[in-house]
């Protein structure tokens, strides 16, 4: 079977028709886009393909009809209008100061000044500048003109942690966007994308007639693969991948699924695969945590740093939207933060109480933070040899060497970080086993209250309850005269019951108890 070339690292368009490159055709929304509303702002995670989408709006606009042949948009439309583009691309720089960034957008700004032939105005503040863009273009083309804004968020990410630095970072960037809502009459379409939502008020000034497209159904699948793409476009690739991995197509399927799927951006819940960890999995012929491994963003790193985050605080939590889809000015509460760039996702929507639930999306996003929680919030990496006495226990059961090499993890547990209480040892056992890629769930409830862990390994399940300050007779006990245990029997899998003392002098296990059901 023929192997495809994939675009990986590559957003440009032009660069992916011409050069042969695979490419999911997403063209009808282009079309939708340019024939419906004229303001438009997109948010999605880094990484999921805006900026091939800005970039093929860019071709659409200045009439590159030819690279379209064959997509879907070539069946739609017929007139192909050539208009000048006007494209700030923010993705991908550096903005650590107020001297790069500055750097960044008279480099923007220059090329078209020298395009549109009013270059040496480099004096003039960045609204006027644009504005005279702007008003150039129209002149010199007789077209309105198009304006695409790539990643605008990128350089107020930066600085997401220092309140002050923060304001000097929007006034600038408000300062650059202000002639988008003054040039209203030269302007044919505007297209803005971003990982995170700010206020428009605090950097579009007055343009208060943005259409949020971020959670319409209409365009929820505009950015990332769907299942029914990756049937019916993407098959032989699946197939391809199958092969490498010695697995089924079937197999495959779900292995990509649980991999890279689960992403969920509006109430239709249509499934999302990331397309940049499918990519580079098809290249590679190897499932590995890809988007995920390409870098920990710098706020997600400071938020880590900042926030005394538990893992399992993330799982199945109900929100209204406005407490998620809101602007992140200043990180007051984590979770809009890691919705909006793409850590957690909606898992599910009750149209009865108008809320969604969230959660982490897939397993990449699922064990790659919990390794970057031990890593930034904790400062502490599991050590080798727990790595593998977890894979001993999942394969053979050995409970003792793993709880011994637990017993050891803990004893380098910084000092600093121990809470020396029973939910803090409940959340680090949990978000290093989420790190290991267990089937871990914590507090499920049952008829008489909620365990504190449940993992399931491929022949067994453990009933897994704490204590603190007691004794693991104490937390076996509560499991039997709380029969967790039940719940479990019929899955067909043996049930273990295992309880865990910590003690307050040694801030370590203790002692632990085993029972099989």
């Amino acid at each position: 079977m023929t192997e495809r070339r994939y675009p990986s690292g590559i957003q440009t368009f032009k660069d992916i028709i011409e050069g042969g490159y695979f490419y999911v055709d997403k063209t009808k929304y282009v079309y939708d886009l340019a024939h419906w509303a004229k303001y438009y702002f997109l948010l999605r995670p880094r990484r999921f393909g805006k900026s091939v989408l800005v970039s093929t709006l860019k071709s659409y606009f200045e009439g590159q009809k030819d690279l379209f042949a064959g997509l879907d948009i070539a069946k739609l439309e017929t007139e192909w209008t050539q208009y000048p583009v006007i494209h700030l691309d923010f993705s991908g720089g550096d903005f650590s100061t107020l001297k790069v960034i500055n750097d960044t957008i008279n480099k923007r700004l220059s090329k078209y000044e020298i395009i549109y032939h009013c270059a040496g105005n480099e004096s003039l503040s960045y609204n006027i500048r644009l504005q005279n863009i702007i008003e150039a273009a129209k002149q010199q083309s007789g077209k309105n003109v198009v304006v695409l804004i790539d990643e605008y968020d990128a350089p107020m990410l930066e600085h997401i942690d220092n309140e002050e630095r923060q304001r000097e970072v929007r006034s600038i960037m408000q300062n650059v966007y202000s002639p988008l809502k003054q040039c209203d009459s030269d302007l044919r379409f505007v297209f803005i994308t971003g990982v995170t939502k700010y206020s428009q008020m605090s950097i579009f000034s007055k343009l208060n007639n943005l259409t949020t497209i971020s959670m319409l159904p209409r365009f929820e699948a505009i950015c990332g693969f769907t299942k029914d793409e990756i049937l019916t476009q993407m098959r032989p690739d699946v197939e391809n991948f199958a092969e490498a991995l010695g697995k089924t197509y079937e197999e495959t399927l779900d292995a990509i699924q649980q991999k890279y799927d689960g992403y969920h951006f509006t109430k239709k819940m249509t499934d999302l695969y990331n397309p940049f960890s499918l990519v580079n999995a098809f290249m590679a012929g190897q499932l590995n945590d890809y988007w995920f491994n390409s870098g920990t963003p710098s706020f997600l790193v400071k938020m880590m740093s900042q926030y005394n985050m538990n893992m399992y605080n993330f799982e199945n939590q109900n929100y209204n939207i406005a407490d998620f889809d809101v602007p992140v000015e200043r990180i007051n509460d984590p979770v809009p933060v890691l919705y909006q760039s793409g850590y957690l996702t909606i898992k599910n929507y009750n149209a009865d109480y108008d809320d969604f639930t969230l959660g982490f999306p897939n397993e990449e996003v699922r064990t790659g933070f919990a390794r970057s929680l031990l890593k930034y919030a904790y400062d502490y990496a599991a050590p080798n040899q727990l790595g593998r006495a977890y894979i001993d226990f999942r394969r053979y059961g050995d409970v003792d060497k793993f709880v011994n090499a637990l017993k050891i993890f803990f004893a380098g547990f910084p000092y600093s970080l121990n809470n020396m209480n029973e939910k803090h040892y409940h959340a680090i056992l949990y978000t290093v086993l989420t790190s290991f890629g267990a089937d871990i769930t914590a507090q499920p409830e049952t008829a008489l209250g909620k365990c504190d862990l449940i993992l399931k390994m491929p022949q067994t399940i453990y009933v897994i309850e704490l204590k603190y300050k007691h004794s693991a007779e104490t937390a076996l006990y509560q499991i039997e005269k709380k029969d967790y245990a039940t719940a479990y029997k019929g899955d067909g899998r043996k049930v273990i019951k295992l309880a865990l003392n910590f003690d307050e002098d040694q801030r370590n296990i203790t002692d632990y108890k085993i029972a099989e059901c």
